[in-house]
């Protein structure tokens, strides 16, 4: 009896050591998109709403950064204040955790802490995180904090704050680096030491340091050298040693490893007058990789569904080979790049061919896959099959993943919330229909169902 409740005791013991231990946490988590750091293809209305009499679809702000410059800082206030009391609010995290998630990446950008000279954003998004920490942790939901938007934009998307498209200019001047790295100190600060961090250091699961700075058109030598840094940062300034989360800049898979092991990097600086190399190191402890993918952004738009259900297995198996402890942070049910202003204002799809793409067949109209109470019952099939092959890929092979995003006003191949309505987002997440242990069965009549499920059984056994 003694020995048993000796061993009681240090189960639970361990149990409640692995529950803090970010390292051996498996990630179910979703997005919280177009909330605090805008996306025009998330909440359209909004950006339409900014439209004056006799003004066009031309005139519409492209991005946060002139959504709010359009606006002015008097009426852009008013309105963000309303998004941000509207669009999310406890409901939405009770319903999050009912749904069999458990944490939350919340994206939030530089200007909800500090700004630049001239810069025409508004702050005060800043207090709706730290709502949405104290609803997490009330829902029994971890929260990753995640700087979305760097200074004169880290990648050029209109998710940065600022869109510029193939020119990220965040490299541009050191004031824009170094005010990225001031800013991180602050949320460690507040977020990692204090009465805030005692309250919600079991909540706060981890913090990304940038989310998709743009590799090809940066320097990777300076982001490692930023990464480095901040990193560092962290350690020396949080009480706590939650996840510090690198992105993986668009390289290829396996490319970190080297350096996610070394801790080191090497780095031209230029004084004015001579170039200075410099070695920069750290002792990584606790670092995550993020990965993100989509099929949608690059010619596998054009593919079937049955390439679409391979390249997710042949994606998360190359993921389990890397050295570290990495997840696949943003993914999507999309099978086109239809949804409105998906790839900004203005622009067209690869799915049609449209411009400013081209080259390519088209696959046809998005009409027939922008609505989705018009779904075939085979278009409703093929994405169940998409998600349920993602869910079980990423979860067996990485650490674990994140959908984006809870929920949009239209775009329902990237609203969480509409999947599980259109019965496309299994309820629970593990009720597969189609895809049984990597293996897509949705062609197979019930006799060779049963044979695929034994063969499959034999090779986990075996």
């Amino acid at each position: 009896m003694l020995l048993y409740l000796r061993l009681l005791v240090l189960t639970t013991w361990v149990v409640q050591v692995l529950a803090n231990n970010s390292t051996a946490f498996q990630y179910k988590g979703i997005s919280i998109g177009g909330w605090l750091v805008l996306e025009p293809y998330i909440t359209p209305t909004l950006f339409k709403d900014s439209l004056n009499p006799g003004e066009s679809e031309d005139d519409i702000p492209v991005d946060e950064y002139h959504y709010c410059k359009k606006l002015g800082k008097e009426e852009a206030e008013r309105r963000l204040n309303q998004h941000w009391s509207e669009f999310y609010n406890e409901t939405d995290f009770q319903l999050i955790k009912q749904a069999g998630l458990n944490m939350v990446r919340i994206p939030i950008g530089y200007w909800s802490f500090e700004m630049m000279d001239k810069d025409p954003y508004v702050s005060g998004a800043q207090d709706y995180l730290d709502k949405a920490i104290e609803w997490s942790k009330q829902n029994d939901l971890k929260v990753l904090i995640d700087l979305h938007g760097a200074p004169n934009t880290q990648n050029g998307f209109d998710n940065s704050g600022l869109r510029n498209i193939g020119y990220p200019g965040w490299q541009n001047k050191t004031e824009y680096v170094d005010l990225t790295v001031k800013i991180l100190k602050q949320i460690y600060n507040k977020y990692g030491t204090g009465e805030f961090a005692e309250k919600y250091n079991d909540t706060i699961i981890g913090i990304e340091v940038l989310n998709e700075p743009y590799g090809p058109a940066l320097s990777m030598n300076k982001l490692k050298s930023f990464y480095i840094d901040t990193y560092n940062d962290a350690r020396n300034i949080q009480n706590f040693t939650n996840s510090i989360m690198f992105h993986d800049a668009f390289q290829g898979i396996g490319d970190w490893d080297d350096f996610l092991s070394r801790g080191k990097v090497q780095v031209v600086f230029n004084n004015g007058t001579r170039n200075i190399t410099v070695t920069k190191s750290a002792k990584f402890n606790n670092v995550v990789l993020d990965h993100h993918h989509y099929e949608v952004f690059a010619d596998s738009v054009h593919s079937n569904i049955t390439t679409h259900l391979q390249n997710i297995k042949d994606y998360a198996g190359s993921i389990k080979k890397e050295k570290n402890g990495a997840i696949v942070g943003e993914w999507s049910a999309a099978l086109t790049d239809c949804a409105m202003w998906l790839n900004g204002i203005g622009l067209g799809t690869r799915f049609e061919d449209t411009a400013p793409y081209g080259n390519k067949t088209s696959n046809g109209q998005c009409a027939k896959w922008t609505d989705a109470k018009k779904w075939s019952k085979q278009q409703k099939k093929d994405y169940r099959r998409f998600i349920e092959m993602q869910l079980y890929e990423y979860g067996i092979n990485t650490q674990g993943w994140i959908f984006w995003c809870w929920k949009t006003e239209s775009a329902t191949e990237w609203d969480f919330q509409a999947l599980v309505k259109y019965d496309i987002m299994p309820q629970p997440l593990d009720n597969y229909k189609y895809v049984k242990n990597g293996v897509d069965v949705s062609g197979s009549t019930k006799f060779g169902l049963n044979w695929v499920l034994l063969i499959s059984m034999l090779v986990v056994f075996l």
